[in-house]
């Protein structure tokens, strides 16, 4: 049986993406099986007067899209710690609550057993008679 551990796991440098593969893939035309090597050469050499104007204007795009991820980015870290920090002090105050709860428990008043009363002066007392 073949085993199932990691190892058979691609990572993503071993994956191609879509755009690598159809880069890799040049369709095969009559009008590109017409031409000579040296007329392709020379096809593909030819570039526009404002190739670089065009090329440092989607560099300056790309740059601000960096710009504003990273932005965004702090923004949500920003939020997550608002919300631990919220998280974090609602946790000891129900902790705290706990614990007083606890010791208020722990160290009320014992119930006279005498008189059936409590240490507490404000309570009401219930009598039955059958």
């Amino acid at each position: 049986m073949k085993s199932e551990a990691l190892r058979n796991v691609r990572t993503m440098r071993q994956v191609k993406a879509s755009l690598d593969v159809v880069r890799g893939q040049k369709p095969r035309t009559t009008n590109c099986l017409s031409k000579t090597g040296k007329e392709i050469e020379y096809l593909e050499s030819l570039t526009d007067r404002c190739l670089e104007q065009t090329l440092e204007k989607e560099r300056r795009r790309f740059v601000a899209q960096e710009t504003g991820i990273n932005k965004s980015r702090q923004r949500l870290l920003m939020s997550r710690e608002k919300l631990a920090m919220t998280l974090n002090r609602n946790r000891a105050l129900t902790e705290l609550r706990h614990q007083l709860q606890q010791s208020r428990w722990e160290d009320n008043d014992p119930v006279d057993l005498k008189t059936g009363t409590s240490g507490h002066e404000s309570t009401h007392q219930i009598e039955l008679r059958y």
